[in-house]
């Protein structure tokens, strides 16, 4: 079959997929978390143009962008804006890494077993901050941007990150793809950090180094009182947290982000997210009730007021001095 065929029966076959998409209504926030709904009909139009573009390659980039983001829901267009980019460098990512996507298939063709697990977070958040609201959810495939971040249509997570299972097969896994996925079972971690994010309209707005840790870092210890777990992994920082803690009161006032989300000789990846964690976390300790902590939290409006509230110098040579 000559390539032109080959492309007119991709675009033959495009036209029926989209003339039988489902496309969801635009999404309503929720001061309820039982309307929140878990969307992942985008995984499914992501393996119908990697079954084609695996046979066909050198049209792939046509082939997913015409049956997986023109096809897509609201939350994998921005998706697409904030975190892939690049249509071709989406199809050459997954061409090149057709056999890791290939593993996990049948790992993420299902995610209604995590929505218990979804749900019991959502109310817990609602019980400690009744002023929340709750966004619908967005299961995507991306090229191993991002594992969660949010839009004004919901939480975007993920998914092709936060897809390994204990029996998944990783032999044939890149390095860096096997470094940075992440257990499926996660997914209900993730989906509450990027909850608390969508519900911090009430933060000041900032650009220093102590303001987005914080941002960071209240997502992170919030997701871990309704989740009980962080969304980063924190135990790297076992045994250097004094001096991770004295580089950061030097840097804070800094604009600075990068070097302190980046893997370095001096710190751990996510050493920013952590400060921040340890910030509130303090804070959190100093107030007695819990609700308001929270309400404090998501609500701020001077970062360096709210530093100097949370004693966190105390608490930090108190928790971690042996």
């Amino acid at each position: 079959m000559s390539e032109k065929r080959n492309f007119l029966v991709i675009i033959f076959i495009t036209s029926i997929i989209q003339s039988c998409a489902i496309f969801s209504p635009k999404p309503e926030v929720s001061d309820f978390p039982e309307k929140s709904q878990l969307i992942s009909s985008d995984i499914q139009l992501f393996y119908k143009a990697f079954d084609l573009a695996v046979k066909d390659t050198t049209n792939a980039k046509v082939i997913f962008k015409q049956i997986y983001f023109a096809s897509g829901s609201l939350g994998l267009k921005d998706f697409y804006k904030s975190k892939i980019h690049s249509k071709e460098k989406f199809a050459d990512f997954v061409i090149r890494h057709k056999n890791f996507y290939s593993s996990i298939r049948n790992n993420i063709a299902d995610l209604s077993d995590l929505e218990t697990e979804i749900s019991k977070s959502f109310k817990k958040f609602e019980t400690l901050y009744p002023e929340a609201v709750f966004p619908d959810i967005y299961f995507l495939i991306g090229r191993f941007s991002s594992n969660g971040t949010i839009s004004k249509n919901g939480l975007l997570i993920g998914t092709e990150i936060l897809s390994r299972t204990p029996n998944t097969n990783t032999k044939n896994w890149n390095k860096d793809i096997l470094r940075i996925s992440m257990e499926r079972n996660h997914i209900p971690v993730t989906v509450a950090h990027e909850l608390v994010h969508f519900n911090q309209n009430g933060m000041e707005k900032g650009n220093t180094l102590l303001w987005k840790s914080i941002r960071e870092g209240s997502a992170e210890f919030i997701a871990e009182i309704i989740s009980g777990q962080t969304d980063a992994d924190f135990k790297d920082f076992e045994g250097q947290e004094i001096k991770i803690w004295n580089d950061f009161e030097n840097d804070m006032d800094k604009s600075i982000w990068n070097s302190w989300q980046q893997a370095s000789e001096k710190r751990p990846r996510n050493a920013g997210y952590w400060a921040g964690y340890i910030i509130c976390k303090a804070y959190y300790e100093q107030i007695g009730n819990k609700s308001k902590a929270i309400d404090d939290i998501l609500n701020i409006q001077d970062y360096n007021d709210f530093y100097n509230k949370s004693k966190v110098d105390e608490y930090v040579n108190e928790t971690f001095t042996n």
